[in-house]
């Protein structure tokens, strides 16, 4: 079965789709436009943001965290929230390992061109490996978590040590969509269960976010995330162009390919084992927007993703996190599993449904977070 209006399809878990023939996640970009629509007075609500995070910052050395990866989308949030905002960012970058020649180059010039402090949480290298690792031989599609939960563990931890009320995420929903739980899920208690099943050593070291994390970061402290992008209009192709033009940063040739091990994970292993193709929630979301045809996505989609370095990006990922390749091929055939197969906090959190809806009217939580796990 088929969405009519993008490109979700029979490959992506527990799609429903109406009468009409639409899918869900349609709907839920019908919800994120509602909160975020653009026009004339758009930028104006940013603006007003913006102000009310430069008073409450006013005395402070920064105002705000604004995470960065190299990539475009964090590269230009950086940028939006400098140049065009006038806000007093600290840049927070999580090292996880995998950082690519490219990406450290675009994180440094951006922020030395832009006078903007950086701040890099290094991974524990054994504990992130073993973690890591874990996910692998659990034969579960959301690998690259570990990376995404520790990226937000570090950019919480920072504000909350300088008493910073507003983090910074360069994510964009006309641009990126929704990826469906099925693929990836994200909580503390499953990087736990995964890792105490398919992990050796322990967890004293990981930058894990679990229940108590959220408490203290947002009920206690009430760390608002804001999301800039959702509040402009966003062209990939201008954006790329601006940054080349103003930082000579590097573009790394699809989405998501500034880090190697997300480069493997969405080109390479993803596809190969489970049939995803992430590029589908990237597309349908620009489909919704209308800023591609869903003829020109198809075509788009049919084409697999080159890597011109195919067996050497295998092989270095494959060593640094000690799979062997015949481990890596039994890996492969495994029957594969997502989170419904182990302890995670999706139960607890649906029995709170309602106060985390509160959260995001209050913009304590992302909109988005609530329409992805409970839509």
């Amino acid at each position: 079965m088929n969405c009519k209006f993008c490109l979700m399809d029979e490959t992506v878990g527990n799609l429903k789709i109406d009468s009409q023939g639409e899918c869900k996640y349609c709907k839920a970009h019908k919800e994120m436009e509602k909160e975020y629509q653009l026009g004339d007075n758009s930028f104006d609500r940013l603006k007003e943001i913006a102000s009310k995070i430069k008073k409450e910052g006013k005395h402070k050395k920064y105002d705000c965290i604004c995470g960065v990866s190299g990539g475009r989308d964090s590269s230009y949030a950086l940028y939006v929230t400098k140049k065009i905002l006038g806000l007093r960012p600290l840049a927070v970058h999580f090292d996880n390992g995998f950082n690519s020649e490219i990406s450290v180059s675009n994180i440094h010039s951006i922020c030395s061109k832009m006078n903007i402090d950086l701040e890099t949480k290094v991974a524990d290298w054994e504990t992130f490996k073993n973690v890591t690792r874990s996910f692998f031989f659990a034969s579960v599609p959301d690998v690259d978590i570990t990376t995404d939960i520790g990226i937000f563990k570090t950019m919480y931890e920072i504000a909350h040590r300088e008493k910073i009320n507003y983090v910074f995420n360069g994510h964009s929903f006309r641009t990126e969509g929704l990826d469906p739980l099925e693929w990836t899920y994200m909580d503390g208690l499953y990087i736990k269960s995964i890792f105490r099943k398919y992990g050796k050593g322990n967890l004293k070291k990981f930058d894990n976010f679990t229940i108590k994390d959220l408490i203290k970061y947002k009920f206690l402290r009430n760390i608002k995330t804001v999301l800039p992008l959702n509040f402009i209009e966003y062209d990939n192709d201008k954006v790329i162009s601006t940054l080349k033009e103003n930082f000579d940063w590097n573009y790394y040739g699809s989405h998501h390919h500034e880090s190697t091990f997300t480069k493997f994970c969405i080109s390479y292993y993803l596809p190969k084992k489970f049939n995803i193709d992430r590029r589908k929630t990237d597309l349908s979301a620009m489909i919704r927007s209308k800023k591609i045809k869903i003829e020109k996505a198809r075509e788009l989609i049919s084409k697999k993703v080159k890597i011109d370095d195919e067996e050497n990006l295998l092989d270095f990922v494959l060593n640094k996190l000690d799979i062997s390749k015949k481990e890596f091929d039994e890996i492969l055939k495994k029957e594969n599993k997502n989170f419904k197969n182990f302890f995670t906090y999706y139960d607890i959190l649906k029995y709170f449904k309602f106060i985390i809806h509160l959260m995001t009217k209050i913009k304590l939580l992302p909109k988005i977070l609530y329409l992805k796990y409970f839509s």
